[in-house]
């Protein structure tokens, strides 16, 4: 039984055009990216910016 809801989600899901979907991901990304760049900087206050970018770099390319 699917709930009206996740019902909402699914015809969502299937009448969205692709291009619309990858700017949407593409758009969390981001921002998911910009919240961890936050938090790198809050833990290590002194860091310059290639300190900061180089953190980022070894997150991203980290399988978490």
């Amino acid at each position: 039984l699917v709930d009206s809801l996740r019902l909402d989600d699914i015809l969502r899901a299937r009448t969205t055009p692709p291009s619309v979907k990858l700017r949407e991901a593409l758009e969390a990304m981001d921002l998911g990216i910009g919240i961890k760049r936050a938090s790198l900087t809050r833990r290590f206050p002194n860091a310059s910016e290639a300190e900061l970018a180089a953190h980022l770099h070894a997150w991203l390319a980290s399988e978490h």
